[in-house]
């Protein structure tokens, strides 16, 4: 108890918590933060992560995959072809999988998979509203 008063009473204590719940993936306020991430062949070639309310169900936590991303990157550029500057598609087999942490939210297969971007120069890829849709249907919601 004396070190929390002690925590409590240094400036610093309000970002350090604040850093240390953000790093552990989850929010003071009500919101995890979730990672989805799509691979092919057991290797990861996209990834974004994403928060949602606490009180959110599979149906609504793919609603939000898309959108509100704090990060996101294609991991490996290579493994796409791009149709258009600013869609990337990704061939055969691909496994979709939202997570917190290491606990499981959601996890399907699908067969090929479309990312979309906000212009030519932009890097917010993001699965695109008939994706979600895709997802959401092969996970049974």
């Amino acid at each position: 108890m004396k070190l929390l008063t002690r925590l409590a009473k240094t400036p610093l204590a309000l970002p350090l918590l604040v850093l240390a719940l953000t790093a552990s993936g989850c929010h003071p306020w009500g919101m995890r933060l979730l990672s989805l991430e799509v691979r092919k062949g057991g290797e990861v070639v996209y990834v974004s992560a994403f928060d949602v309310r606490d009180d959110k169900g599979a149906a609504a936590i793919w609603d939000e995959a898309g959108e509100n991303l704090f990060t996101d990157g294609l991991a490996v550029p290579d493994a796409f072809t791009f149709p258009e500057s600013t869609r990337a598609h990704l061939d055969g087999e691909v496994n979709v999988r939202i997570a917190h942490g290491s606990q499981i939210i959601s996890d399907v297969s699908l067969e090929g998979i479309d990312l979309i971007r906000s212009d030519d120069s932009a890097t917010d890829w993001h699965l695109p509203r008939e994706e979600i849709l895709r997802a959401k249907a092969a996970a049974g919601l």
